[in-house]
């Protein structure tokens, strides 16, 4: 009688051992599974984000250039900056010569170089307008248009 009891026991504990092993594999294939699903989706909709604001900083800066207006509609902005464009050997080279610097930090030096009245030779001054976007974009839109 006991013989039977521990061969049912040995039984079910192998029984239990077996799904057990199956539940973790198909557990861990949901995973595999869903995660990648999840992966693919997330890097979509990232992708589509990224176009659809770059989709709407051009539309500021179009609004912008039609009518000068620097908050061309609600949660954009638009900003108006001087860029320095210039190669950095050059740059290395000139921070030496004026002994303001080891090795070219770029900030540092655009900083001293835009503080000049006249330019280096090998330095020229863009303004760029980029189009900002609010962080809160789902507050700024909700109530609009409605």
């Amino acid at each position: 009688m006991n013989l039977d009891l521990q061969r049912a026991v040995v039984e079910l504990r192998e029984d239990v051992a077996g799904l057990r092993q199956v539940k973790k594999d198909s557990y861990e294939q949901w995973l595999a599974d869903s995660a990648q699903k999840f992966l693919i989706e997330l890097g979509q909709k990232e992708e589509d984000l990224t176009k659809a604001e770059e989709a709407l900083r051009e539309a500021a800066l179009a609004q912008y250039a039609v009518t000068k207006d620097k908050k061309p509609m609600p949660g954009c902005g638009i900003r108006i900056q001087d860029k320095l464009e210039y190669d950095p050997h050059e740059a290395l080279a000139w921070a030496y010569e004026h002994q303001c610097a080891l090795a070219l930090v770029t900030k540092e030096f655009e900083g001293v170089v835009s503080a000049l009245v006249a330019l280096p030779s090998f330095v020229t001054r863009k303004t760029v307008t980029t189009a900002t976007l609010a962080q809160d974009m789902a507050g700024v839109v909700e109530g609009v248009g409605e």
